[in-house]
């Protein structure tokens, strides 16, 4: 049997349970509750400021929601303060969302409120934002971490994208490097977030070559959610119907054990037609195939909130909106089990309803959406062909791992 603290996320098991008990209770008052320790603690919030932006980049998903929009008050962000405050357990924030957190007008005052409290805090940006007495604050809060919005480095490459925006950028992130550099500042760390399409995934390397310029450390790499037909043809995942269902080695889904070899045109096109028949693919032991469709939101312990307070489990179910998979026009229906001026974080994630949510997705055992041909089923996340429950979470993207947020 294994026990979690409500209070601070403490988890053990019976084999410690005296010893840690013990300490729990005198550190918090030993709220616990027996349960699986397979649903963790909280441990990141992902905290949509505002539904606006700079921007209006063809590939964002605000094309095709119907949400009212707006900026996150001063009292909803007190009261997330507040119930942050009972839950020890969760340690970062993210700024993130679907708009631009920079443009918030009290962006750095939460963001120092925040580190006041003791929470690392990160933002993804699209940069423009970014100039001298913005790039000072970020540095001297710090700000523990500034993902960087950058998906081309020249046009045509990023029509879809962040068009004509590097330019910009790209002298902002100079900037900011080197004076981190002259204040012997080691944050923000600064990523860069680079969403893939056929178009520009050619200029990758050359991305990789502005490390030393730049100053970043880590680029993540997500596919392209499309919004439109013209979108859905360049898409790098298209041809990867066949989703893997775990690691368990069977004639039906065999493994491939790949020693360390060169990258060169007859190995890259050998691997990737054995990579479209739903291979295991291990390369010097290392897994290389993935494990299977599963939600990192609710293995690691994350949730969002939206601009009005509405709590959602992940960055797909904040808003409703639809996007193209497969020739078709699938709608998500947003997906909110409380909002934080109403209910508590706490409250609000022990709640059965959301509890029951999360036990569900970590099994998941949704329909095959994502290898399937295709039904009508498939027009929203409402119900499939084997249940009705909703959310359904069979076809998500970001469970099938091509889509990924830092």
């Amino acid at each position: 049997m294994a026990y979690r603290c409500k209070k601070c996320g403490r988890v053990w098991d019976d084999q410690t349970a005296e010893e840690n008990e013990l300490l729990c209770t005198r550190r918090c008052g030993g709220e616990c509750i027996a349960e699986s320790d397979d649903d963790p603690a909280p441990n990141k919030v992902y905290i949509e400021l505002t539904t606006d932006c700079n921007m209006d980049c063809p590939m964002c998903i605000r094309h095709s929601w119907d949400s009212p929009g707006g900026q996150m008050s001063d009292e909803t962000f007190d009261a997330i303060m507040t119930q942050l405050a009972d839950m020890p357990s969760i340690k970062t924030v993210n700024f993130s969302g679907f708009g631009e957190p920079m443009i918030h007008p009290k962006f750095f005052e939460f963001t120092a409120r925040l580190k006041q409290a003791g929470l690392a805090v990160e933002a993804i940006t699209n940069g423009l934002v970014l100039n001298s007495e913005a790039i000072n604050k970020l540095i001297d809060l710090p700000l523990d971490r500034l993902i960087v919005s950058v998906d081309s480095l020249s046009a045509p490459a990023g029509e879809m994208m962040h068009a004509g925006s590097f330019d910009s950028v790209s002298e902002a992130l100079r900037i900011l490097y080197h004076r981190r550099q002259l204040r012997h500042a080691d944050k923000p760390e600064l990523n860069i977030e680079f969403v893939a399409s056929r178009k520009n995934i050619g200029q990758l390397p050359q991305l990789r070559q502005l490390s030393l310029v730049l100053g970043f450390s880590r680029i993540i790499v997500s596919n392209l959610i499309p919004q439109t037909q013209d979108q859905a043809d360049n898409l790098l995942y298209d041809a990867s119907c066949n989703v893997s269902r775990g690691q368990e080695i069977s004639p039906w889904q065999p493994c491939l054990d790949m020693p360390v070899m060169d990258m060169c045109d007859e190995s890259n096109d050998a691997i990737k037609r054995m990579i479209r028949t739903g291979i295991l693919l291990r390369v010097n032991g290392a897994n290389v195939s993935g494990e299977g469709p599963h939600c990192r939101f609710i293995e690691e312990g994350r949730l969002a909130i939206c601009s009005d307070g509405s709590l959602s489990p992940c960055l797909a179910l904040m808003h409703s909106h639809k996007y193209y998979f497969r020739k078709r026009s699938k709608r998500i229906l947003g997906y909110h089990p409380g909002n934080v001026n109403e209910t508590s974080i706490k409250d609000i994630w022990d709640s059965q309803e959301y509890r029951s949510f999360r036990a569900r997705v970590r099994k998941f055992e949704f329909s095959p959406c994502l290898d399937c041909g295709g039904c009508n089923l498939r027009e929203s996340n409402e119900t499939d062909c084997a249940d009705e429950t909703f959310p359904r979470c069979g076809e998500c993207l970001w469970a099938a791992g091509w889509i990924q947020c830092p």
